[in-house]
């Protein structure tokens, strides 16, 4: 029988290095009824990006959790990719025979499926660019009445000189469309900026320390060493991570009211979202946390990763 205290949730996501840190808090908080996680467009192709999110979750040990793979474009124009996580998304690390079989059919589809069989509203949560998300509504807008709100980790609340072109942050830039999309469908959305991540970032101490807990902190101190954030200069951002915590213990952070924007900027091909603290606003987003209880979070939940059996 669920937990009436766990928060129904479809998760979206593109599984690289960060995206496995999230999901081992998001599974092993024991706060979340994951229904549903999906793959979209990031730094793999979303097939793998389905196989990484099936071996972290074999590795954690996790419950049964179906997982889809979107189909992998954009949702009105095609952007470029970037990879900062090694060639297969998580630094190539091997992992052993999986079990774990992707769910066939379309993510958007199985989507919207589990929204409309479920008795309470669903919140969404995106660690991706949100290009399924944006499919999902637009061809099945009815769904909108199942959804809670959107927890989005994206864009950057740092103030921009005038003149300059704000951080490109890869899940609004990879798809501006979808994110400008979802912004304006009346839904709650709220954000987890990038500078969450940066400002909890784990230090090459910390990930020597990762190594040393067990099983799993050997699998991912493997992969961080494939993690490449020009942000962080010493040690492994958790972007993903956070915008997990912030569902499962939003205690740890402080949020306030923004207008968020999709401004796009020809010189760089795409959108960047923007906020502003001035105008009214359209969402809510982080802009503080409570760093060491976060990582305390982080060093508890991979204690209570265990192998198979015991």
């Amino acid at each position: 029988m669920q937990n009436n205290k766990q928060i129904p949730v479809i998760i979206n996501c593109d599984t690289g290095i960060d995206d496995a840190v999230a999901l081992m808090i998001g599974v092993k908080s024991n706060k979340l009824d994951i229904r549903l996680i999906v793959t979209d467009l990031g730094n793999v192709d979303t097939t793998q990006s389905a196989i990484n999110t099936l071996n972290v979750l074999e590795l954690i040990n996790a419950p049964e959790i179906p997982v889809c793979a979107g189909d992998g474009r954009c949702y009105k124009k095609e952007r470029k990719r970037v990879s900062v996580h090694g060639n297969d998304g998580l630094g190539g690390y091997k992992f052993g025979k999986n079990p774990r079989k992707i769910l066939k059919g379309d993510g958007v589809e199985e989507m919207y499926k589990t929204l409309m069989s479920s008795d309470e509203k669903i919140t969404i949560i995106s660690l991706a660019p949100s290009s399924n998300i944006a499919k999902l509504i637009s061809s099945h807008p009815d769904c909108k009445e199942k959804i809670e709100r959107f927890v989005i980790m994206v864009g950057t609340i740092e103030e921009t000189p005038e003149g300059e072109i704000p951080y490109p942050e890869f899940n609004c830039s990879g798809d501006p469309e979808a994110c400008e999309y979802i912004l304006n469908i009346g839904i709650p959305f709220e954000i987890v900026p990038m500078e969450m991540g940066h400002t909890a970032y784990l230090t090459w101490q910390e990930v020597f320390k990762t190594k040393n807990t067990n099983f799993v902190g050997e699998a991912l101190e493997f992969i961080y060493r494939s993690y490449r954030d020009r942000h962080v200069k010493n040690g492994i951002a958790t972007h993903d991570g956070c915008a997990i915590a912030y569902v499962t213990n939003p205690e740890l952070f402080k949020t306030k009211p923004v207008n968020a924007e999709v401004v796009y900027y020809d010189s760089i091909g795409t959108g960047v979202m923007t906020m502003d603290f001035n105008k009214d606003s359209n969402a809510i987003t982080c802009f503080e946390m409570d760093i060491p209880k976060f990582k305390k979070l982080y060093f508890s939940t991979l204690k209570q990763c265990k192998r198979k059996g015991f």
